[in-house]
């Protein structure tokens, strides 16, 4: 096993939170308890994470840090992620607040074994629009899955499934929340998500922050690319009847290697998704996006890309009490030209991206 791997597991299991080391084709998975996080993938001859992790986290003293990976939050992000609305709108990074019991939360191991973990926890949260609270059971499972059909012997893949519960245990009437799956990336590379656009239009996705700009975002008839490069703070986002449930970001990697990230999720239009702007009408509850992409630049060393779903909502006293939503990603590695020829079989689109 690679010694960045070790270290960040053993710098973890030192603070006392239990970790989970899945075998998942031909890669391994790290589990944490803490944050119920898929922290790490690591696949033979490729150097590092295929995911993104602060460096912090293979420190003692600071791997506790909540970064990296892949992370279950709970949207809207407009609901609890800031003190307010209006400071929202003021200044979203400086007034950005994640809420405890969202993120790391306190998760239990309910089972595992070496191809699966299964994570748990309860939390309580009160709208700031609004004032009205939600409480939920929350659960993730994480379990290997078989590697895609016709993958190439040049490749190397790495697979797994995760399911997303959330079940309501109380709250305020029209109390909404939903299952907001995070995966972090590293830069630099494009994130692809193919969409369903009718061949005369092109289907404009959502800004959330700064400006798209000419380069950052490039929509075609196909698919929308979007340019992780940790300089810009930007985020976009699909809605339900506009992705196909599929997104791939490609990365080139020393060597004439690439890798690529496949995630495959389950959008339903005409259910609510209540994910929306900061910028949206105060009193819009649903009508939000799926799928949604964001760059982080904080200045410095520690810039990532992010490739995010959502599931549809839970709302007290509306619809359902619970909610099961399901993903599975593939990450391949291997030769570029492979990489991306098979990755167009997976994706549904070309492999280009943004130079």
């Amino acid at each position: 096993m690679p010694d960045w791997f070790d270290k960040i597991d053993d710098a973890i299991q030192s603070t006392g939170h239990q970790t989970h080391r899945l075998i998942a084709g031909d890669g391994q998975l790290l589990v944490t308890e803490h944050g119920a996080r898929v922290l790490a993938c690591q696949l033979p001859g490729i150097d590092g994470n295929l995911f993104w992790h602060s460096p912090a986290m293979q420190n003692p003293d600071t791997a506790l840090e909540p970064a990296g990976g892949d992370r279950l939050w709970i949207a809207p992000e407009v609901g609890w992620y800031w003190p307010s609305i209006e400071k929202a709108r003021e200044d979203p990074g400086k007034y950005a607040d994640t809420p405890k019991q969202i993120d790391p939360g306190e998760y239990l191991t309910d089972s595992a074994s070496p191809v699966h973990a299964q994570l748990s926890t309860r939390l309580k949260l009160t709208d700031v629009r609004d004032g009205k609270s939600i409480e939920l059971a929350v659960s993730r499972q994480v379990r290997a899955v078989g590697q895609p059909a016709g993958l190439p012997d040049t490749l190397t893949c790495a697979s797994f499934a995760i399911t997303n519960v959330l079940l309501l245990r109380g709250g305020d009437d029209g109390a909404i929340a939903c299952a907001w799956d995070i995966l972090q990336v590293p830069p630099v590379g494009t994130l692809i998500c193919p969409t369903t656009a009718d061949p005369e239009t092109v289907n404009e996705p959502t800004s959330y922050y700064e400006p798209f700009g000419d380069r950052l975002v490039q929509c075609d008839k196909q698919a929308v690319h979007f340019l992780v490069d940790s300089e810009h703070k930007i985020k976009m986002g699909l809605r339900a009847e506009h992705t196909t449930g599929r997104m791939g970001y490609y990365r080139q990697l020393d060597g004439g290697q690439a890798s690529l990230i496949i995630r495959i999720f389950s959008p339903q239009p005409g259910e609510p998704y209540p994910d929306i702007p900061i910028s949206a009408d105060a009193d819009q509850r649903t009508g939000g996006d799926s799928l949604q992409a964001y760059n982080h630049s904080d200045g410095g060393t520690s810039g990532f890309g992010e490739m995010e779903y959502h599931d549809p909502a839970v709302i007290v006293g509306q619809g359902p009490a619970s909610r099961h939503g399901s993903s599975v990603t593939h990450i391949l590695a291997g030769p570029d030209a492979e990489v991306r020829s098979f990755g167009q079989q997976l994706l549904g689109v070309p492999i280009t991206p943004i130079q």
